[in-house]
């Protein structure tokens, strides 16, 4: 597989829709800006403001060859339902040498609630432990977010820790759950 490569899984069952990833651009910036904006994508996310120049800037700066090649510390994918555009996911690595990343993901208003980002993360996982060196993957959500905690713990992270005020959301600060799946914990599992 390729660095630019989309990444999807076998097909779907009739009737449900089929889940990819592929990398996301400097074009996508506006499309990316348009979601961060949505009340049910800001609830439980604390989004600076970011202008469209800016969030391209911030797509530019890595290309996913350079994640392959271990180099690089923001990579984004957008997520796809049969082809179209419905959210992100988000790797942040904070440590190559001891191969540590970090991801956050969201969906756009019209795709929650459907079962699409277990899939979509169940393909990025499979990926990242296939094809690159990172060993350990957290995820934090807000200890109020039900459904992203059920989103990790389908995939196969586990619950490590409650990290006390660790966020300013809407004025105030909340607690996080942080959670981790290991190479060695991870197994794609078959719907």
């Amino acid at each position: 597989m390729t660095a630019d490569d989309r990444l999807s899984g076998p097909p779907a069952p009739e009737g449900r829709p089929r889940i990819s990833l592929r990398p996301a651009w400097p074009g996508d910036a506006v499309l990316l800006q348009s979601w961060r904006k949505e009340a049910s994508v800001k609830r439980f996310q604390p989004l600076a403001a970011a202008s469209v120049a800016q969030l391209r800037a911030e797509l530019s700066s890595h290309t996913p060859r350079d994640l392959y090649r271990s180099v690089g510390d923001k990579f984004q994918w957008l997520v796809l339902v049969d082809g179209e555009p419905a959210g992100w996911i988000t790797l942040v690595v904070t440590n190559w040498d001891h191969g540590l990343a970090e991801v956050g993901y969201a969906l756009s208003t019209a795709y929650q609630r459907r079962g699409v980002m277990p899939e979509a993360i169940t393909l990025l996982l499979a990926d990242l432990f296939l094809n690159t060196r990172l060993e350990r993957i957290e995820a934090r959500c807000t200890v109020d977010n039900d459904a992203s905690q059920r989103v990790l713990e389908r995939v196969g992270f586990a619950r490590e820790g409650r990290l006390r005020k660790y966020f300013v959301l809407g004025g105030r600060r909340v607690d996080n759950y942080l959670y981790a799946v290991l190479r060695e914990d991870f197994a794609p599992r078959p719907e």
